[in-house]
């Protein structure tokens, strides 16, 4: 159909101007999201370091986490180092929840990674967000020690959440790391298979309700935990009855 067509159709032009502007009212809104991602160690970023960002909806714990943005970024310099991820926004809702998080790499080895949620988005969040990583121990598969450990199961559940539960313990009897929300520390005992936490400092960020029980349920099995066991990279911390309590895959 002609121009001039259109035109003389009358209505029939109008419902055309009326599927064109519909038409382009579908088309995707893409938004950027800038930010950074840094560490707190005095330690050179090696030259061949991948750092990988992700902006996911974390809304609902029960389901895998969406993907929104994704970036790979080969710095020129040292950390910080700036990325800027393009959502599209008719993905974004103004009840969800978005998180942003980072992983440093060097082929398939991680050397640094986000163990806590960085909002995004919605709820009052930062325009421009500052992901921190944590440093990944390379682990000992003789032991807990050394290790970074991130919490597959509790209670025979999978965690599924993008935020999930992660421990790290030391060769000096210190554990630390994140229910997912909150951030811990405190003493631990090894010896002969059995385990023993000592009293357990936390931070007090209010938690979204999914991250709330999920923390509500780490917390409470691992003060049931008074054993473990360590076989190819996978731990198993088990209660006075020997039942499992927590499945942890090391890094």
């Amino acid at each position: 159909m002609t121009l001039t067509t259109i035109k003389s159709a009358g209505v029939g032009a109008g419902l055309v101007m009326a599927m064109c502007l519909s038409a382009g009212s579908a088309m995707a809104d893409f938004q950027n999201l800038q930010g950074s991602v840094l560490y707190r160690e005095k330690i050179a970023l090696p030259p061949e370091a991948l750092v990988e960002v992700t902006l996911e909806d974390v809304s609902k714990m029960d389901v895998k986490s969406t993907v929104l943005a994704s970036q790979t970024l080969k710095p020129a310099g040292q950390v910080p180092v700036d990325f800027q991820l393009s959502y599209d926004d008719a993905m974004v809702e103004a009840r969800g929840r978005y998180s942003v998080r980072a992983v440093i790499r060097v082929g398939e080895d991680v050397l640094w990674r986000s163990t806590q949620s960085f909002p995004a988005l919605t709820y009052d969040a930062p325009e421009t967000v500052d992901v921190v990583v944590e440093r990944m121990v390379k682990r000992d598969a003789t032991g807990l020690s050394g290790s970074n450990w991130l919490v597959a199961q509790i209670n025979g559940q999978v965690v599924e959440a993008a935020q999930g539960p992660l421990l790290q313990f030391g060769s000096d009897g210190q554990v630390s790391g994140t229910s997912g929300c909150n951030r811990f520390s405190g003493g631990y005992t090894a010896t002969g298979g059995q385990l023993e936490f000592g009293p357990l400092a936390t931070t007090r960020m209010a938690c979204p309700g999914p991250l709330d029980q999920q923390e509500k349920a780490f917390f409470q099995a691992l003060s049931k935990v008074v054993g473990f066991e360590v076989r190819d990279g996978i731990a198993v911390l088990l209660d006075a009855e020997g039942t499992e309590q927590m499945q942890l895959i090391a890094e």
